[in-house]
Parts: C-alpha cells; sequence; structure tokens
C-alpha cells in the first residue's frame, strides 16, 4: 500500500498525538481518584480503544475465515475448527481504565475453554 503525501503528516500526527496522551493516565495517578485523574483514564482509554479496537475485529473475522476453512477441509470436524475460532473471537475488544491501570489483563487472544 502506498501512502499518499498529504496522507503522511495526518498519520504522523495521529500517532505522535497517541504517544503523548497514553501515558496520561500514570502521569495522572494519584491517591485520591481526581477528577483529573478520572478524565485522563477515559480519555486515554477511549484513544487505545480506537485504535485496539479495529484490530481486534480484523484478527477476529480473520480467525472465523480460517475457522470455517478449517471446518469445511475437516469435513465439519468441531474439535479442529472450534479453538480457531474461539481464541480468535473471545477476549476484550475495548480497552478500560482499569487496562489501563495495570489491574486488568487485556486479552487480545481469547481462551479455546
Amino acid at each position: 500500500m502506498r501512502w499518499k503525501r498529504h496522507e503522511a503528516p495526518r498519520l504522523a500526527g495521529l500517532v505522535l498525538a497517541l504517544t503523548l496522551l497514553v501515558p496520561l493516565p500514570s502521569l495522572a495517578r494519584n491517591s485520591d481518584q481526581s477528577a483529573a485523574y478520572n478524565a485522563a483514564t477515559g480519555l486515554g482509554a477511549t484513544l487505545c480503544t480506537l485504535v485496539y479496537t479495529p484490530l481486534k475485529i480484523v484478527y477476529a473475522a480473520g480467525g472465523s475465515l480460517i475457522s470455517g476453512l478449517a471446518w469445511m477441509w475437516t469435513l465439519g470436524d468441531k474439535d479442529i475448527a472450534g479453538p480457531i475460532f474461539k481464541s480468535s473471537v473471545r477476549g476484550d475488544y475495548v480497552v478500560t481504565p482499569r487496562n489501563l491501570e495495570g489491574r486488568d489483563k487485556l486479552v487480545f487472544v481469547g481462551s479455546q475453554y
């Protein structure tokens, strides 16, 4: 995929903004959970979700496709296709402030069981 010249500055600006804004929750953290801290973690989670969710959806769609192909190739064997489907579709689709604080683990590849 080739980038057009006018798109490169936009992409660079987006990457720079995300790079600068993602650490905000850890910088704003204090013991009394101020409004500024809550706003920073909410903003950070929202910005991370804008990048993370489309990637997770593409991953889940690709896993679903591969699972369907495996199911057809094995003549309907769910023992082969099921784990592929479950591990690609399960997991988190949204980044929360708790993920940014390190209190909850962000799960990209879901459990098969």
